[in-house]
């Protein structure tokens, strides 16, 4: 097991070397974990962030505008990745339209089905990424 405050270039390359889809864990109201698999990006300028999107109003919209921690998991059979930190969020909805798009895009899906409702772009800055091999 590994820890680091910053995804390192290998684990850039780990995450993005096939489509993953980490399993989000947001804090509901009543103080339990809450999970729900996201789709991400990575800024190709920063190893301290990662880049989610979601329709303005889902739960974890509103688990994140309360409480901002949030820790994602990527797994790859025996090995995975916990990447925790604070989301900071954004109501920007033409911008988030755009990333949501160019996410799909990655994801091999259509944009057409991203244009109903208002989207929020979530930005989670890392704090601590563990790596377990």
């Amino acid at each position: 097991m590994t820890t680091t405050d910053r995804i390192t270039p290998e684990l850039r390359e780990w995450l993005l070397r096939k489509l993953r889809f980490p399993v989000m864990a947001t804090i509901g109201k009543d103080s339990m974990p809450k999970l729900s698999v996201i789709w991400f990006d990575l800024d190709p300028e920063r190893d301290d962030v990662v880049l989610l999107n979601t329709l303005a109003g889902r739960i974890k919209d509103r688990h994140l505008r309360r409480d901002p921690r949030v820790s994602l998991c990527f797994e790859e059979g025996t090995d995975y990745v916990t990447i925790e930190g604070r989301a900071e969020l954004s109501d920007d909805h033409e911008k988030a339209l755009a990333n949501i798009w160019a996410m799909a895009r990655r994801y091999g899906q259509g944009e057409g089905s991203f244009a109903m409702g208002d989207r929020v772009d979530i930005t989670v800055h890392v704090e601590r990424v563990i790596r377990h091999r």
